[in-house]
């Protein structure tokens, strides 16, 4: 019989990258989402969780750096997202826990206790290490096609404008250094997880620091773009690797990844 996965937070810009990786691997998957109905809402409804083999929490109020930081989104990020852990921890802590896992997707910011996502995010890895749950933290994802909104990622917002206007406006002198993983290799890492029955805190990344002018540099080669560098002093992230899954590395080179991430925008824009 193939596994039955609950997706929290199946709509999200990882979510169905997900769904459709363990789908295409004949698991039976249950797509949950307030995107899609307010009865989707996994900071209040009850989730029953005894009816699924894996549950893979991804569902939060998050987006990219230009949403993150913004001091009109914190007070929101702050309620929606303890509204997230306390429903759904609240209910798993009550299951059989041999027969349901849980995978908490988590960040690298857990390490920043100085933004309101970082605190939030390394509250829930404490509370999944109560329920002895598997929590990853995953380093800026891409690799799949994404819209331009308050909440869109900095690959994607490059290639964007590349595409439309043929040059990158960066905020930043683009100095500022980060790591990046795809969602070929974020998939790869939940399966091995489960696969595993892997408990702790373990970094999904490519373990390799770049700046964002390397990537603006190879997005703009794509297109034949400029780009014109911002006036504000990014910073890069002081954050540790907390721990390697054993039996897992990373797989996509950055510039093919980024290579094969331009072409799905050509083809879906």
């Amino acid at each position: 019989m193939s596994k039955k996965y609950l997706i929290l937070g199946s709509e999200g810009f990882i979510g169905k990258n997900v769904c459709d990786y363990f789908s295409n691997r004949g698991c039976e998957i249950k797509h949950y989402d307030i995107k899609n109905s307010l009865e989707e809402d996994a900071r209040v409804k009850e989730l029953n969780f005894e009816k699924y083999d894996v549950v893979i929490f991804l569902a939060w109020n998050v987006g990219g750096a230009k949403y993150l930081y913004r001091k009109d989104t914190q007070y929101d990020q702050l309620h929606d997202n303890l509204g997230l852990l306390n429903n759904v921890f609240s209910q798993y802590e009550k299951i059989d826990k041999s027969k349901t896992k849980m995978i908490y997707i988590s960040t690298q910011l857990a390490e920043d206790c100085d933004t309101i996502y970082g605190v939030t995010k390394r509250f829930g890895e404490a509370w999944a290490n109560l329920n002895s749950c598997l929590s990853l933290r995953f380093w800026n994802a891409y690799g799949s096609y994404e819209t331009i909104t308050e909440k869109s990622h900095v690959i994607s917002d490059f290639i964007h404008q590349a595409m439309d206007s043929g040059v990158i406006k960066m905020r930043t002198n683009g100095q500022e250094k980060r790591q990046f993983v795809h969602m070929k290799d974020i998939c790869r890492a939940i399966e091995h997880g489960i696969d595993n029955d892997i408990k702790g805190v373990y970094d999904v990344t490519t373990y390799q620091w770049v700046s964002i002018m390397e990537i603006a540099n190879i997005i703009a080669d794509q297109f034949g773009a400029k780009i014109l560098v911002g006036n504000e002093i990014g910073g890069t992230q002081d954050v540790p690797i907390k721990g390697r899954m054993i039996g897992w590395s990373p797989s996509v080179n950055l510039e093919y990844g980024l290579k094969e991430t331009i072409e799905k925008h050509r083809e879906l824009k």
